[in-house]
């Protein structure tokens, strides 16, 4: 994959803005497209640098759009090439069953089969992947379809289109909705997130929205002692990433260390970013059973101090309200957990959108995201508390997710998070992130 120098990497920035500018709301919806192969079975198993991704226009003709494949390979890791070996060379080159195929909603054209190729001629395979809404869909059209074909030999060039970048020097990611930056003296915090400023596509202006994020524990282990930690205390580092024009994906790697005892609280995590979203498979490792060994008020979260105040917000939520008493509460009496809780939150020319998917597990012993807000700014809270892990309330924090961890048994606890970014609050893109889980998607070879 070709390497993106600091100066060429501004120069495509200030392209793909351009671009961007000027295509219109996607026929699918705006959101990342990824399918494991499995759910894409017949287009599977050749080389993949034999594949190229198209939409039909209006006249018929096949146009090339972004669209990357990322290898997974036998231990469920993501085969990324830059930063370093920890997974580099475990890939094999195909288009396997548990490798995902990525491109974006906006890109998604009609069901219609291309009846012109041009350059690189037609394709020596050519599959149909349709995806089809359940039901009506109140946020555009009810199907759309890409065309992913195969070339044996001379395959055209791929598109040119690039829409997120990752800026190792500066530990940035750059897209077309936003600017998010890592702290890189440790991986598992923001030092800040900035929303790209509509209608400055050509000379782009950023408008800060999260001051920082921030990590915090407290581990109340019965007949023992008190344990706190915040961000400060664990170790993170970047271990390898890969970029992408659809994607970049990050590998994180950190543990707490307590006396001689190594609490593994996520072992390693590996984030995407896309144009609007980031996605994180978190892998949660608790070295205890938390019924039985943590008393009451044993808990983590992870919260940010976001520049403006939530209550200039407006929130919307499913999650069950964190009391700042310190007195949790859960679920009302009879109450069953959700498959998926989500949390909005839409300003005057912006819209954020969290989700998350706890296991199956976490669901049945109650171990479930509450939610925390507090009506003050970022500039009041980022520096409250921030040098030693301080509860919610005394922390540099104005919003945050927090975990019950009396809920937690001993072992893996896997939850999916996903965060989308818009620079527009548009009701028909709420929509759509909300019903992503509505679409099918079908794979079908087409006749030559």
């Amino acid at each position: 994959m070709r390497r993106i120098t600091a100066h060429s990497l501004l120069f495509l920035t200030h392209l793909l803005f351009a671009l961007f500018a000027e295509s219109a709301y996607g026929i699918v919806h705006t959101a990342p497209i990824v399918l494991q192969g499995l759910k894409v079975k017949p287009v599977t198993h050749y080389p993949i640098n034999m594949y190229r991704l198209y939409r039909t226009d209006e006249t018929g003709k096949a146009v090339t759009i972004p669209f990357q494949i990322d290898e997974i390979n036998e231990w469920g890791d993501y085969v990324l090439s830059e930063g370093g070996q920890v997974t580099a060379k475990t890939g094999n080159g195909i288009f396997d069953l548990q490798d995902e195929l990525a491109f974006m909603g906006d890109d998604v054209g009609p069901v219609r089969q291309p009846t012109s190729w041009g350059e690189g001629g037609k394709p020596s395979l050519v599959f149909e992947i349709k995806l089809a809404y359940k039901g009506k869909n109140e946020a555009g059209a009810n199907e759309g379809a890409v065309y992913l074909a195969v070339f044996f030999q001379n395959p055209p060039k791929l598109a040119e289109k690039t829409y997120v970048f990752f800026k190792r020097d500066t530990a940035e990611v750059i897209t077309s909705r936003y600017r998010y930056g890592f702290d890189q003296s440790n991986w598992l915090v923001a030092r800040r997130v900035e929303m790209l400023k509509r209608g400055t596509e050509k000379s782009p202006e950023f408008v800060p929205l999260l001051d920082s994020t921030t990590f915090y524990m407290k581990a109340d282990l019965k007949y023992f002692l008190t344990v706190e930690a915040n961000h400060k205390s664990i170790n993170s580092a970047l271990e390898a990433y890969k970029l992408g024009p659809v994607r970049s994906i990050v590998r994180i790697s950190f543990h707490y260390t307590f006396l001689k005892l190594n609490f593994e609280l996520g072992m390693y995590t590996e984030v995407s970013f896309f144009s609007n979203a980031v996605y994180l498979p978190a892998i949660l490792y608790n070295p205890l059973d938390g019924k039985k060994s943590l008393n009451t008020g044993s808990g983590f979260y992870y919260g940010m101090a976001m520049k403006d105040s939530p209550g200039d917000y407006k929130i919307d939520s499913n999650m069950p309200v964190y009391k700042q008493s310190g007195i949790l509460d859960l679920f009302k009496s009879g109450a069953k957990p959700e498959n998926l809780y989500w949390i909005h939150a839409s300003g005057k020319d912006r819209m954020l959108y969290m989700e998350i998917s706890p296991s199956k597990e976490m669901r049945v012993a109650g171990a479930v995201p509450m939610v925390y807000k507090e009506n003050a700014a970022g500039a009041a809270v980022k520096d409250r508390g921030a040098a030693e892990p301080t509860p919610l309330g005394s922390s540099p924090v104005n919003m945050a997710l927090y975990f019950d961890m009396t809920k937690f048994t001993e072992g893996e606890h896997i939850m999916a998070f996903r965060l989308f970014f818009e620079n527009v609050n548009e009701e028909k893109r709420l929509v759509s992130f909300k019903t992503l889980g509505n679409w099918d998607v079908n794979a079908t070879k087409l006749k030559n």
